[in-house]
């Protein structure tokens, strides 16, 4: 440490989903404005090639054919806790073997984790004494399943009281706060008329983004076809922009309907500053950022596992609208694009709950370390 300031700092992810290594970068640029004598160095892998393309092709396998198979991996690790601690003694164990060369050549005064199982990782290293850093794992969802929270790990930051809860009842050896989400600075309210403008929507129209994050999973048409079937009685036209990531398939069957459909795309934040409201199957991540910005939440259809849980916990919260069904769906776009009192206050909650400062809170962290 250099005064109030780390040195060195490594920030961890895994390239399993986009919302892991979004939050790694997004915290490492802060901390690069904060601290900029440090050395913030970031790192994408499990330190194990192999193990990243199983992980993302499993991931991205699963959660497009299966996804019931996720949310039933899920339900095991919470409801058997005998379970889920013999999966997380075996991944800690792996990961931590294959981290152990870059922690030794980075010895760093602080490393920040955003993936699970590198955290686990992390804790597997401490507890064997091979790790001297503080350690930080940040939760991207709001759901925290067991591969989240780990004893040996410093501190583990959550994004709302009620994750806190959840994540202390199943580690209460951990060291758990509630901290601002891990986004990048360009989510932040703005002027939705000027950036209609800019991106060439129309400014009467009732402009619904519609994602399913980077793989744009979670039966996505039918989704597009509730959104717009909300269009119907009195009220703006409804115009849907589909995110479709990396899925081309999905951007050319929705373009050849005459559907707004984008692909991979760096104008996310403009995008949501410029939407009436963000529809999304997936979670985590962005709604994060929608809620940075300000923009209502609906959540359709949300997957199963993390995606159904952390969908009702951010309702029950107040910060979004959560509907099961794709009638749910068209009920929900139809009645928040006549009422512009609920959209109001969905956007006021939104406002206040990213009010929190994320440098302010790394600025706490650098006293801790």
């Amino acid at each position: 440490m250099d005064g109030d300031t780390p040195r060195r700092v490594l920030v961890l992810s895994a390239p399993v989903g986009e919302g892991h290594v979004a939050a790694a970068r997004a915290l490492a640029a802060r901390m690069r404005e904060l601290w900029p004598e440090a050395e913030v160095h970031e790192v994408e892998s499990t330190s194990g090639p192999v193990r990243d393309r199983v992980l993302t092709r499993s991931y991205a396998t699963t959660m497009r054919y299966a996804p019931g198979l996720y949310g039933l991996g899920y339900d095991l690790l919470v409801h058997h806790p005998r379970f889920a601690e013999l999966c997380k003694r075996i991944a800690a164990a792996q990961v931590g073997r294959s981290l152990a060369p870059l922690l030794r050549e980075e010895h760093p005064d602080l490393v920040v984790s955003t993936y699970p199982m590198i955290s686990g990782g992390l804790a597997w290293l401490r507890r064997h004494e091979q790790l001297g850093a503080h350690t930080v794992a940040v939760v991207t969802d709001v759901a925290v399943h067991p591969f989240w929270v780990w004893a040996d790990v410093d501190e583990t930051w959550t994004l709302l009281p009620a994750s806190r809860e959840q994540a202390t009842h199943l580690v209460p050896a951990a060291e758990v706060r509630v901290a601002p989400a891990a986004v990048d600075k360009r989510f932040h309210p703005g002027d939705r008329v000027a950036t209609r403008r800019e991106l060439g929507l129309r400014e009467d129209a009732f402009v619904v983004l519609v994602t399913g994050g980077s793989l744009a999973f979670g039966g996505m048409e039918g989704v597009v076809d509730a959104v717009l079937a909300g269009a119907e009685g009195p009220g703006p036209e409804v115009h849907a922009v589909v995110l479709c990531g990396r899925n081309e398939r999905l951007r050319q069957r929705l373009g050849a309907r005459g559907i707004d459909a984008r692909g991979w795309t760096d104008q996310v934040p403009e995008l949501i500053t410029a939407a009436d409201l963000v529809l999304t199957t997936a979670g985590g991540m962005i709604a994060s950022e929608s809620l940075a910005v300000g923009t209502p939440v609906l959540f359709a259809r949300p997957v199963p596992g993390h995606g159904r849980a952390g969908a009702r916990m951010t309702e029950e919260a107040g910060l979004a609208v959560v509907c099961p069904r794709r009638e749910d769906v068209t009920a929900a776009v139809r009645r928040l694009r006549t009422d512009p009192a609920e959209r109001a206050e969905l956007t006021r909650r939104a406002r206040e709950y990213s009010a929190r400062s994320l440098d302010a809170e790394l600025e706490e962290l650098a006293g801790r370390i």
